[in-house]
This record gives C-alpha cells, structure tokens and sequence, in this order.
C-alpha cells in the first residue's frame, strides 16, 4: 500500500490526504520553497525621484573669471524646498547682465527657473541627475534648450548652454571656480 500524507491549511484549517506520488511531493514541496523565496524576498524599491534636496552641490558663489575686468558670478542657496540664485556678469565694476534662478518642484518633477536680463521667464525640467551632473531641458525655447551642470571637484562648476538648431548642436561652457560670496 502507498504512504498517506496529511496536509494542513493553516488559512482554513482543512485537512487534504495525498496519495505518496514521489513526483507529487516533490512538485509540492519545490513550488512550497520558491513561494517562500519569493515572499522572504525583499521588495524591489522604485528608483528614488530626485529632490531640490539632491542639488545640494550648487550651493555657494561660483566665479568665472574672464579677460581683465570681466568675469561672472553665479550664487545658489542652500536648499530649504527650493533653491534661489543669481548671475551677475561684471566688466569694470559694473553689472552688465543679470539672471533671476530658481530651482523648484512642481508636480512631482524639478524645474530650473531663469528670468534672463530684459527677457521673459523660461523654465528647464531636470531629465538627469547623477554622479554630480544635473541635465535640464526645454526643447520648446529657442537658446538655450539644454543646460548641463557638472561638479568639477570640491571647487569647481561648470554650466554647458546648448540647443540644437536647424539639426546644429550649439552651445557654449561656462566654467566656474568656488569664490567668496562677498566678492
């Protein structure tokens, strides 16, 4: 005669009797383990969005120094929900050109905010944050389309204007050195 086996649900508490099947019990058992595996598995995190937070880095006062009395300072914030910055382009002591910056979140999503000297504001959603470099991209607005950040050290930024015209990559570096915030 076969071997009887008793199984017990411990949901419902039903007794079922299978027949020793050798191939039965090893069906059972091996589907028994891989529910196992898979509930003792830990879920797969959803990748984390990224947060004004995560900008950190902009902090501070950047300076590119031009030729003779020319040279541009970038400010940022520290991030407390959003970032507020400035660029302010000297020559001879005097400001030359200025931007209003904001780097905010809306709707789920980070946006860099310019009000450019004389000109109307233009928002850039972040596309791509990692290893210190941040992508924003506006393919509506006609120059710049494109703004990339990079961490250049502990010391260093460098901002890469550029949009794409007529099929033409155009574009320009703006590199930056960490300054005192009182120059």
């Amino acid at each position: 005669s076969r071997p009887v086996y008793c199984l017990a649900d411990p949901f419902t508490g039903w007794k079922k009797k299978i027949l020793g099947d050798p191939q039965m019990i090893r069906a059972f058992i091996l589907s028994a383990l891989l529910t196992a595996l898979a509930l003792a598995a830990p879920a797969q995190d959803k990748p984390k969005k990224p947060s004004v937070g995560d900008l950190a880095w902009f902090s501070g006062c950047w300076k590119q120094q031009k030729d003779g009395n020319r040279y541009t300072i970038e400010q940022w914030s520290k991030p407390a929900g959003m970032m507020i910055g400035t660029v302010r382009s000297y020559r001879d002591g005097r400001i030359t050109a200025y931007e209003f910056l904001r780097i905010i979140e809306k709707e789920g999503d980070i946006y860099f905010v310019a009000i450019p000297s004389g000109q109307e504001e233009a928002a850039f959603k972040l596309t791509s944050l990692k290893d210190g470099e941040a992508v924003f991209e506006n393919p509506e607005h006609d120059f710049p389309q494109r703004l990339v950040y990079k961490k250049a050290g502990e010391d260093g930024l460098t901002a890469r204007v550029e949009a794409t015209k007529d099929g033409k990559e155009t574009g320009f570096d703006v590199i930056y050195n960490k300054t005192n915030c009182n120059d």
